[in-house]
């Protein structure tokens, strides 16, 4: 019986996503009970070994597939009098050694700071925090992660509004101790504006959330690439050597993605092309067949169209497979795209759209436009993400649908594409002038009003519906009392009123339109004059316009939904599974993250590629 923990587990999760994006129906009414239709015959859950069998993923499985935690300590500025000097001595010795280092000149003309780190750390403007952050497996070298910040001293109040100085990240290490705590080598850097709680009334555990703990969204970058480990199921150096030389050959070899560093596993390298989705990357490698001669792709072909009965898992992986084959299966695919079954037309489409097949662009289109389809919001996605102009106009013309969530997945598409539809306002941030406060979209779009919130890698808010308006007569005070708006005529503008920072006085009032996009300008632009002599905006913080505009839209002020970004599939149901290796044998080296700094062996380069111990040296 075939086995394959991996591809049954990706099942499962697609299985769960394909439910929670498209819902279920209930077609039963009232009046007299009609009769069931009999049962299908129940289905396999594992896929047939004549879609899987001889594909890489057949002979090994992954064995870091999991993300990384790395860990750092750091030091948030711009905190006003909410910030405290208080902190472990092992982390105020480090980061007082760290700050000297960063800002020692690096060249003859650049002067010291008239500051110095000592000083920095025990202003009530500054707070000591531990930076956590979680880095996917298989991301090249400068990908961005989302980053956690939590004060480490007692004395902090709030790290709202505050900016993470450029800090470094290594290992994280739970038992680690006293120097420990510091030990490694750096793996990424990280820095970047604070937000506490900014979703807070969206989420009932968000709200129960300290102004202790921030967020930095795309706060952290790498600075090496984290390799993939694929373990052989049956150890040995010349099956690794016939994976490598086969992925290889499809993934390119200057600098090749594979290596087989023994008998029991090889590294793989996101190539560039994938460097923005590194999964996918992972699944078209495994979905590799190893043999590729025409007649043994020829028959593999008519195998797997005897297997297109089958449920959408199968089919799922009957694409992958497709694309990995290359463009020469073009021709068996098209006459697929009008086949019976709505799903075979899609997962054909899809191998198709990435294979360059531009006929696959219409059929995509259409399942994306069809409100029964079961994969229309994957379609969406799919449209979204290919490089075809025409797939931007069919998007375009999506966002008026009534379905919410087709209408946020065209908009993410029409980023991609940097169409017109959507226009795009970057807002810079007034602590760090180097900084984007948040990113607003103005979204062209007729049907019913929506205010979308990113809350992962980067502040961004989109408007759909450009004049948007904010109901009048208003006022609103900020819990806190950071902000008030206030409008006491229907046809008046808002007055914005926004405390500073320091000195707990009001600014002078902001006179701003009502309407949602100009509103959101005001409260997030930088507090400066313009070429007429007026202020552009008050300056605050990403998590408090988020929080200014769900009050605004609960009270019925703003006549629209404010949309968070849904979560993805994995905080659904949870990381994948760590790989087990077949009758409980012992599995070597099962982590790889990061390369390890290994010492020259001198043995390693007298061995034999044939010795049956045979390594490749790191």
């Amino acid at each position: 019986m075939f086995r394959h923990r991996r591809f049954r587990k990706i099942a499962c999760m697609i299985g769960t996503a394909s439910l929670i994006w498209c819902g279920c129906t209930d077609s039963g009414g009232w009046g007299r009970k009609k009769k069931l239709p009999p049962e299908p015959t129940p289905r396999s859950a594992v896929v047939p070994d004549a879609v899987l069998g001889d594909t890489v993923g057949a002979h090994t499985l992954i064995g870091s597939g999991e993300p990384l935690r790395l860990r750092g300590f750091g030091l948030v500025i711009g905190l006003g009098e909410n910030g405290g000097s208080d902190c472990p001595s092992t982390i105020r010795e480090y980061l007082l050694d760290y700050l000297d280092r960063e800002f020692a000149p690096r060249d003859a003309g650049r002067r010291r700071p008239n500051f110095s780190p000592k000083q920095m750390i025990d202003s009530l403007d500054t707070a000591v925090v531990a930076v956590h952050g979680l880095v996917p497996a298989g991301t090249p070298k400068g990908t961005r992660f989302d980053l956690q910040v939590e004060a480490v001293g007692t004395q902090t109040r709030s790290l709202e509004g505050g900016v993470l100085a450029l800090c470094e990240l290594k290992r994280f290490d739970v038992a680690a101790a006293g120097k420990g705590l510091v030990s490694g080598r750096t793996l990424a850097r990280a820095r970047g504006l604070v937000f506490t709680n900014p979703f807070r009334g969206a989420d009932s555990s968000a709200s129960r959330q300290t102004p202790r703990r921030g967020y930095v969204l795309g706060g952290g970058r790498t600075l090496e690439d984290r390799t993939i480990r694929l373990l052989m199921l049956e150890p040995s150096y010349w099956m690794a050597r016939r994976v490598e030389r086969r992925l290889n050959e499809r993934f390119g070899q200057n600098p090749p993605v594979a290596k087989a560093m023994s008998k029991g596993y090889l590294t793989l390298t996101t190539p560039a092309r994938y460097a923005d989705e590194p999964a996918r990357f992972v699944e078209l490698a495994t979905h590799l067949y190893l043999e590729n001669t025409p007649g043994r792709v020829e028959r593999k072909l008519i195998e797997l169209s005897g297997e297109l009965d089958g449920p959408d898992r199968t089919l799922g992986h009957i694409s992958l497979i497709w694309e990995g084959l290359g463009r020469t299966v073009i021709p068996h695919i098209q006459p697929l795209y009008t086949h019976a079954n709505p799903s075979v037309r899609f997962y054909a489409a899809r191998a198709g759209l990435h294979l360059k097949d531009v006929n696959a662009l219409e059929i995509m289109a259409q399942v994306a436009e069809s409100p029964a389809h079961a994969c229309r919001l994957l379609a969406v996605r799919e449209l979204g993400e290919s490089d075809y102009p025409q797939a931007a106009r069919r998007l375009a013309g999506l966002l008026d649908r009534d379905d919410q969530e087709v209408r946020i997945a065209a908009y993410e598409g029409l980023l991609h594409h940097k169409h017109p539809a959507v226009e795009t306002h970057r807002l810079m941030s007034a602590l760090d002038p180097t900084q984007f406060n948040l990113t607003l979209d103005v979204v062209e779009s007729n049907a019913r009003p929506v205010v979308y919130v990113r809350r992962t890698l980067e502040p961004r808010i989109a408007v759909f519906g450009r004049r948007m308006p904010v109901s009048l007569p208003l006022f609103y005070n900020h819990p806190d009392d950071w902000v008030t708006l206030n409008a006491l005529e229907e046809q008046s503008d808002i007055a914005v009123l926004c405390r500073t920072r320091s000195g707990q006085l009001m600014t002078e009032p902001l006179m701003v339109p009502a309407r949602v996009v100009e509103l959101i300008r005001a409260l997030a632009d930088v507090p400066v004059e313009d070429a007429n002599d007026r202020v552009r905006g008050i300056g605050l913080g990403y998590s408090r316009v988020v929080e200014v505009l769900e009050a605004l839209c609960t009270s019925g002020a703003i006549p629209a939904r404010l949309v968070m970004q849904t979560t993805t599939v994995t905080d659904l149901l949870g990381p994948a599974e760590l790989p087990e290796r077949p009758e409980g044998d012992e599995v070597p080296l099962l982590i790889d993250e990061w390369p390890e700094e290994v010492e020259d062996d001198a043995n390693d380069e007298t061995q034999s590629e044939t010795d049956p111990d045979w390594q490749r040296p790191e």
